[in-house]
């Protein structure tokens, strides 16, 4: 009996990740974002020495030539941080506040920190685009994940209990097999 209510309680949660995750990332326009995430940027940009400039076309933000996508705003990792907390279980809804603000804050912060070092890297020479982007970006989102959990972790410190609970029982789901 308790295995079956612990497989509901999975199956609810995942349920509930879903649902969030997939309604914070898909339904918002995301617009608003981008343009202020261009416009942060060119402000650094500009404070360092880099001219730049932004604007909006069609819903569409750009710093100087390059184009500020959804991808560019986080909204993916703010999508799936939601999903993970807010369903957590004996969690004060003040601390799922607390956590997801000052995640989207941070990401938003770390998103302008990234499109500068881009840019930056590209104007100056350094790098090419395809490299500063690519390569670069992906090891500046891996860092922010990481720093993102830190932060999580620090309001809501049963996220580590629920992720080692995870890990033991997918792991006896893979013994079983």
């Amino acid at each position: 009996m308790q295995a079956v209510k612990t497989v509901l309680k999975i199956l609810f949660y995942v349920l509930a990740f879903t649902i969030i995750s997939f309604t914070i990332y898909f339904l918002p326009d995301y617009s608003f974002l981008k343009a202020a995430i261009a416009e942060h940027s060119t402000g650094v940009l500009n404070a360092i020495g880099i001219k730049s400039n932004f604007f909006v076309l069609n819903n569409r933000a750009f710093v100087n030539q390059i184009e500020i996508v959804k991808e560019c705003t986080g909204a993916q990792v703010i999508a799936v941080f939601s999903g993970l907390i807010i369903p957590l279980p004996k969690v004060s809804f003040k601390n799922k506040i607390k956590s997801v603000t000052l995640v989207f804050f941070t990401i938003y912060l770390a998103n302008v920190l990234r499109i500068v070092i881009e840019v930056w890297l590209l104007y100056k020479g350094i790098l090419p685009w395809s490299q500063a982007h690519g390569p670069l970006g992906t090891l500046l989102s891996i860092i922010s994940v990481a720093i993102f959990f830190l932060i999580t972790e620090k309001f809501i410190p049963e996220v580590s209990y629920y992720l080692n609970e995870a890990i033991k029982i997918f792991g006896k789901l893979g013994r079983k097999n």
